[in-house]
């Protein structure tokens, strides 16, 4: 393992797919952003379509950032998140980068992002590291209901980042799952134990997950970077009900399926607790009034796992990432 005190080389990549304004918003936030001491930081975009629509808005950016940090682009036309994500380690051990960091398209990074994820790198023996993701404010565009979800969501995501600074550390993710929204790993994850993204994940989701508890399993140590945030933006059409639910459909769906893959037994227990998801959700609806803020997104993520696992037995499978929402 390399010197963490020494000078790395960093490359940062996003995945981005007919969200040019989002995908401009997030290279203007990597501009802003301080870098790290002793590192060389390369951003890169790996569009994901079958041709070179984004390649305008990144090249409008310059070949260098104001920070200085360089800005590359390169077009992966197999469709799929997961073959977009292997791209992106493919080009980051082309370079000979030490460090590939992930953060979504949708997203924009906090002026010390970089430098936080980084600093936890040093701190500790992990070779995979996550950190917390939070809801950008209102464009003050949205309706009411649309409101009212997004306060949902900005407080699903604080529950979760009070979760995992309670449960993680820098060794440790005490089982906060890590993923690609704002993710940092060794490059030699890919040369060195054969760990990828599973292209056979095409559009289910899930892919990020999965390269997690492989990297668990392989007795490879985890860890949780608790001030490292990332903000996304969330588009008017994420915001309704409909889609929160088939979220986390197709989420459950994915997550059992894997589960009835690696660990059976494990996947039968989460079928016999679909009972309770449904007095989960039956108490979620008699709360709602009272806590609208928190109950609305449980209640539609709820009703989306029921259908998702108990769908499974029906032959569904998750298509999540088939169609392209924002802007």
């Amino acid at each position: 393992m390399k010197d963490r005190s020494a000078t790395l080389k960093i490359t940062v990549s996003t995945l981005t797919r007919q969200r040019p304004e989002m995908l401009a918003a997030l290279i203007e936030s990597w501009g802003e952003m301080k870098l790290p001491p002793d590192c060389s930081v390369r951003c890169l975009v790996v569009e994901n379509d079958s041709s070179p629509l984004s390649e305008d808005t990144v090249r409008a950016a310059g070949a260098v950032l104001p920070n200085g940090a360089g800005l590359d682009y390169v077009l992966e036309t197999e469709p799929g998140i997961p073959f977009g994500r292997n791209r992106a380690a493919r080009e980051a051990l082309d370079q000979g980068s030490d460090l590939l960091c992930f953060v979504d398209d949708d997203e924009v990074v906090a002026s010390d992002w970089l430098e936080s994820l980084v600093a936890g790198y040093r701190k500790s023996s992990s070779v995979l590291l996550g950190a917390p993701l939070r809801a950008a404010g209102p464009t003050g565009q949205e309706t009411a209901m649309q409101r009212l979800m997004l306060r949902n969501i900005s407080n699903r995501y604080l529950d979760k980042e009070n979760t995992a600074a309670r449960k993680a550390t820098l060794n440790d993710t005490g089982g906060v799952t890590i993923v690609t929204n704002n993710w940092l790993c060794e490059t030699r994850l890919f040369s060195e134990t054969g760990l990828w993204f599973d292209e056979t994940m095409r559009m289910t989701g899930g892919t990020d997950a999965k390269f997690y508890a492989e990297t668990v399993a392989a007795g490879l140590p985890v860890g949780w970077v608790p001030d490292a945030f990332v903000y996304e933006t969330i588009p008017p059409e994420r915001l309704s009900f409909l889609y929160q639910a088939a979220r986390g459909r197709d989420q459950s769906n994915t997550h059992m399926r894997r589960k009835l893959d690696q660990k059976p037994t494990k996947a039968i227990l989460g079928f016999l607790s679909a009972p309770l998801r449904l007095v989960a959700l039956l108490g979620a609806i008699l709360l709602f009034p009272f806590q609208p803020d928190r109950r609305l997104i449980q209640i539609a993520r709820t009703a989306g796992w029921l259908v998702g696992v108990l769908g499974i037995p029906f032959g569904y499978k998750s298509a999540l990432y088939k169609k392209v929402s924002g802007h």
